[in-house]
């Protein structure tokens, strides 16, 4: 997956320590429960684009992501 345009952090969120794990995809970044991830942008209503620790960036779900 590759961004284009500039990278500004928006917020940082949390992964919800009680949701279901989930691998990645073509376009979509695993998740870890309690993981912290740096939300460059809130992309619709169902997703938002994220950034890890690794720097690797996807979209995950906004149902399993809480605000810090």
């Amino acid at each position: 997956f590759q961004f284009e345009g500039s990278i500004n952090v928006l917020t940082r969120m949390m992964v919800d320590p009680a949701a279901t794990e989930k691998r990645g995809g073509a376009k979509n970044l695993p998740v870890r429960r309690g993981e912290i991830l740096d939300v460059i942008q809130f992309t619709n209503q169902e997703q938002i684009l994220c950034r890890n620790s690794q720097r690797r960036y996807g979209y995950v779900p906004r149902a399993v992501m809480l605000p810090l």
